[in-house]
């Protein structure tokens, strides 16, 4: 039996995975104990469940309809975002918010609420009209923003808790150009970063790359937009590299020395070229490029420490660093991401993911980063952690205030995955 790992190689299971091909064939496993997963590409536990029967639904994977001239798409969970948007782009339409990541289900960025680039409504709920799940009496349901409306908001960021989701509808944008402009903009201190943040309103998209091996607040702000002019791109083919290949990089790449280097390529790279421009792929999926480059990290795995803050918490940035170098913890990857809601004035809240490496230390490390959060008292996104104890942290459970109020909703004791760690937390 093969040994089934979430995508950041920390956690596995080596149940068999099973794959209903219609509802019928779902409810009969929905009657054990069961995790529901999709394409085993999150980066926390939430696919992986203790004794429990582990339900992919990749096979309801169809489209079911679409409406190009309201542009409203209906889908099946299990169906891949880099096949949706193939079958969109081809009609010259678009999801706008989208994560890094293209294999992954449409039914996990439902129940993750995924995040991507976008400046203002940059939450993956925002473009769900509605969606079906199977419910505790095993009947379908539909809810939405005005029909079974507490479902709804539970289900979208419920990681899965409430039922499988089979369907959904989803609101489309018209795909403005093939081509995306891409602009760097370079800051060296907080203060300077701030002032950078004026110019970004003019963009759609932006993320920040943070330079952690640095110690002065340093890196880059990459915006971007759909260009008026196309351009003739040459879309590089994702690849697949030999894993032997990877697994000798695996030797150094928890090192101090591989991570300086690392960052340093990044920054450098990018220097020279702050206006270019790039595909859809390249813009939306840049670290698509190597399939399997998380295998450089499959000795021990990596962790993803992502927490929200706003700006006026900026220092935290530099406090966290402190914590981690202290404690000879190196991230190899930082990246902010801006969570405005449809006006603003100014930049206020925003997001910060960080990829550590683990090493032989990985349970002291995984503690060193519990105790971080505890101390900051950090607003955790639950769909990246691994971290996190399921009692002693106080942010842990406020933020999971939520989970109080599945006792009417969860498939009666038959819900597996992150329940494992939460379903005791209160």
């Amino acid at each position: 039996m093969s040994t089934n790992h979430n995508f950041t190689l920390t956690s596995y299971f080596e149940k068999k995975i099973v794959y209903p091909k219609n509802i019928k064939e779902l409810k009969k496993y929905l009657k054990f104990k069961h995790t529901i997963i999709g394409n085993l590409r999150s980066y926390g536990d939430t696919c992986i469940g203790k004794d429990s029967t582990h339900i992919s639904l990749r096979k309801f994977s169809k489209i079911i309809s679409i409406n190009e001239k309201k542009k409203i798409i209906e889908v099946q969970s299990g169906l891949l975002l880099k096949d949706l948007l193939t079958f969109l782009i081809n009609r010259n339409l678009i999801l706008e918010c989208l994560p890094g990541c293209k294999y992954v289900t449409i039914g996990g960025m439902i129940a993750n609420n995924i995040h991507g680039k976008l400046i203002k409504n940059n939450f993956f709920k925002n473009k769900i009209i509605s969606l079906k799940i199977i419910r505790n009496n095993y009947q379908l349901v539909e809810c939405s923003r005005t029909k079974n409306k507490k479902l709804f908001d539970l289900t979208t960021n419920g990681m899965g808790c409430t039922g499988p989701i089979v369907s959904v509808k989803l609101s489309l944008k018209k795909l403005p150009s093939k081509t995306i402009f891409q602009k760097f903009l370079y800051f060296y201190s907080k203060k300077n970063f701030v002032e950078k943040l004026k110019n970004i309103k003019e963009f759609k998209y932006a993320v920040t790359w943070l330079d952690f091996t640095k110690k002065n607040f340093q890196g880059i702000i990459l915006c971007s937009d759909y260009s008026k002019i196309e351009k003739n791109i040459i879309i590089n083919k994702d690849i697949h590299l030999p894993n032997f290949f990877l697994s000798i990089i695996s030797i150094f790449s928890t090192s101090k020395f591989f991570i300086y280097i690392f960052n340093f390529i990044f920054s450098s790279k990018n220097f020279f070229f702050p206006k270019k421009f790039i595909s859809l792929n390249e813009s939306f999926f840049p670290q698509n490029k190597i399939l399997n480059w998380n295998i450089v990290y499959k000795k021990y795995g990596f962790v993803q420490l992502h927490f929200y803050f706003k700006i006026s918490q900026i220092n935290l940035i530099d406090r966290i660093k402190e914590d981690l170098n202290k404690n000879d913890i190196y991230s190899n990857f930082a990246i902010i991401k801006f969570h405005e809601k449809k006006t603003f004035k100014k930049i206020q809240n925003l997001s910060l993911s960080i990829d550590i490496p683990l090493n032989k230390n990985k349970d002291k490390v995984i503690e060193i980063l519990n105790n971080i959060v505890k101390t900051h008292d950090l607003n955790v996104n639950l769909s990246k952690d691994i971290v996190l104890n399921r009692l002693n942290n106080k942010t842990y459970l406020s933020n999971k205030i939520f989970m109080r109020k599945y006792s009417r909703y969860l498939m009666k004791n038959k819900t597996s995955g992150i329940l494992d760690r939460l379903k005791n937390a209160d």
